[in-house]
């Protein structure tokens, strides 16, 4: 059907029933009344929400604030990759510097008291690094220096100088009395 056809049924149905014609048309209007009042609120809160969008754009456009949005998330992203890389450095740093620390003293021979010799570990956190050992005598002092390569040295330990790599590895100073107890006796000129 074409629309002239359309046209011509429609007038003769408004000749011929002109109050149905009418009520048709008011209630078509109404719908339409209805629509218009929907869309109308629809509109109205979506301009608010764009309103605080664009709330601090300085009256700029939508399309710039989201360009400087993006170029400010570029620049957090290099920020936070270089935060990154500096902590890796870091942490691989610290991993090479002394951290441990254990300290042992005693008496080295038996007619000298007062625990002033002593035997001290210095490690990293792979267990690398030195134990010095002093021992304090009436007539002199002696100090020897042995690396220590995970945990053990090339060169034989004394059972003071094992016992501050252990404390180096447990968290700091053997206590002189646990010390006392297991050395006492042992003591003598070992190097």
């Amino acid at each position: 059907m074409r629309m002239e056809q359309i046209f011509s049924i429609l007038v003769d149905w408004v000749r011929r029933e002109p109050a149905m014609a009418l009520a048709t048309a008011l209630a078509a209007y109404g719908f339409l009344l209805v629509g218009l009042i929907v869309l109308a609120i629809r509109l109205t809160i979506l301009t608010r929400k764009q309103a605080r969008l664009l709330r601090g754009a300085e009256g700029g456009s939508l399309e710039r604030m989201l360009l400087d949005h993006a170029d400010g998330t570029r620049e957090v992203k290099e920020r936070i990759s270089e935060a990154y890389r500096t902590g890796a450095e870091n942490s691989e740093a610290i991993r090479r510097c002394l951290q441990k620390v254990g300290l042992v003293r005693f008496d080295a021979f038996a007619d000298v008291g007062g625990e002033q010799s002593f035997s001290l570990a210095l490690l990293d956190e792979a267990n690398n690094g030195l134990v010095i050992s002093g021992l304090y005598s009436r007539n002199d002092m002696r100090v020897y220096a042995k690396p220590v390569v995970a945990g053990g040295s090339p060169m034989s330990l004394t059972s003071e100088e094992q016992k501050a790599i252990g404390g180096a590895n447990t968290g700091g100073p053997i206590t002189q009395q646990a010390v006392r107890n297991s050395v006492r006796g042992s003591a003598g000129g070992r190097r």
